[in-house]
């Protein structure tokens, strides 16, 4: 006998029919309610919302366990759609560019270039989490031993999506423009606003490697990179002697800093003294040997080609970067002082402050006297942690449950 729509005990179809009806109400809000914004409140009022979410997952398993509600969300199909409506919108995210403005009124209108604090998100958030606590609640009151992975596995999700969605509206995210032997203690949010810190951080020198620069051909006429087939030509001065077509390129002189005096260059030691190298170009199929000078040049000095025929001449392109570092000093209102270094990829912590290298003058490049420092705090970022310390401690569990199971078998 087949089962009516709505017909106790729910399964998959109700699921997917509650899904869309979610998504139709969070369009609807997003749509003809901009005014109100699906916000987290900050502290304390995210503690106060947790805990509010908390004692309403408490009260469905203490005194609505048999309700038709609790059945529902601690039930497999809801963990399935819900999940599924979850892990949906999460793709989108990383197809759809997060925090830009869009170029579809469609995507603008319905927020999804900005999904975290669309009303979409909130509903799916709140259905996701809800299953998910209810169903922990089933196995860890009352407790027993057995259950320790189950229950560390989803306890552990559990707490790691609520931490990152409460504090998501604590998270702070600064950037800070250095300038060297200028201290700086005001940095611009997201949204452009100035904040003014307890901090004051000062340049003191930055340092740039960079790799040897390339050597390439380009095309007179249309001023593009040849290519050999479909692939670019690109070759370090380091590879010498190096072939372009139908050019030998051996690098005879090979100046770090150099400035050009009448047809040749010379070391000079001076800020925007760009790279520069004496070549002796061969054509394979004549030959023919040429001997000249090549320069990338900088935001001070113009590139120096080298013309090997009408159609082609060798250039230089700008060194790429290899690492690049910020000496600072920073300077707290309580008068300490500190200096440290900064790297891309290695933060510096300061009283629950994350201070990052992020960028710099890159038209100046290694003469640059700008630092773009990015400031974040994050306060619940340890209670993330500790949600995923547990995720994969119940991991563990289960997998040598399901090893013993394997070998008693």
């Amino acid at each position: 006998m087949e089962r009516n729509t709505w017909q106790t005990p729910w399964s998959y179809r109700e699921g997917w029919i509650i899904v869309v009806g979610l998504t139709g109400l969070g369009v609807v809000w997003q749509v003809f309610l901009p005014a109100l914004e699906a916000q987290v409140p900050r502290w304390p009022g995210n503690l106060i919302l947790g805990l509010i979410f908390i004692t309403l997952l408490l009260a469905l398993h203490f005194f609505f366990a048999k309700s038709l509600l609790s059945k529902w969300l601690s039930s497999v199909p809801a963990a399935v759609t819900s999940a599924a409506f979850y892990c949906g919108l999460a793709i989108l995210m990383g197809i759809i560019p997060q925090g830009q403005a869009n170029n579809s009124t469609l995507i603008s209108l319905l927020g999804l270039n900005r999904l975290t604090t669309s009303w979409i998100f909130v509903l799916a958030n709140a259905y996701f989490l809800s299953g998910l606590g209810l169903a922990t609640l089933k196995r860890l009151i009352p407790f027993k031993l057995k259950n320790a992975g189950y229950i560390l596995n989803h306890l552990g999700l559990w707490i790691a999506l609520t931490a990152a969605a409460l504090g998501s509206s604590d998270l702070q995210r600064l950037y800070m423009n250095c300038y060297e032997g200028q201290p700086e203690w005001r940095a611009t949010n997201q949204a452009g606003q100035v904040v003014e810190l307890p901090i004051a951080i000062e340049l003191t020198d930055f340092k740039i490697d960079e790799y040897p620069p390339k050597l390439t051909l380009i095309d007179n006429t249309t001023g593009r990179v040849v290519a050999k087939g479909k692939k670019n030509q690109y070759f370090s001065v380091e590879d010498s002697p190096i072939q372009l077509l139908d050019y030998k390129v051996e690098v005879e002189k090979r100046l770090h800093s150099a400035g050009l005096i009448g047809e040749r260059f010379e070391p000079v030691n001076e800020m925007g003294s760009p790279p520069a190298a004496k070549v002796r170009v061969t054509h394979t199929q004549t030959g023919e040997t040429q001997t000249g000078w090549v320069s990338s040049g900088s935001f001070m000095h113009q590139p120096y080609a080298f013309k090997l025929s009408d159609r082609y001449s060798l250039v230089m392109l700008p060194p790429e970067p290899q690492k690049f570092q910020s000496d600072i000093r920073i300077m707290t209102e309580e008068g300490q002082q500190m200096q440290t270094t900064l790297e891309v990829n290695q933060p510096f912590k300061l009283g629950g402050w994350k201070l990052y290298q992020l960028s710099y003058d890159s038209q100046k490049g290694k003469w640059s006297t700008l630092s773009v420092i990015e400031l974040v705090r994050d306060p619940w970022i340890p209670v993330v942690y500790l949600g995923i310390f547990m995720l994969l401690a119940g991991s563990l569990f289960l997998f040598r449950d399901g090893t013993n199971k394997k070998k008693a078998q």
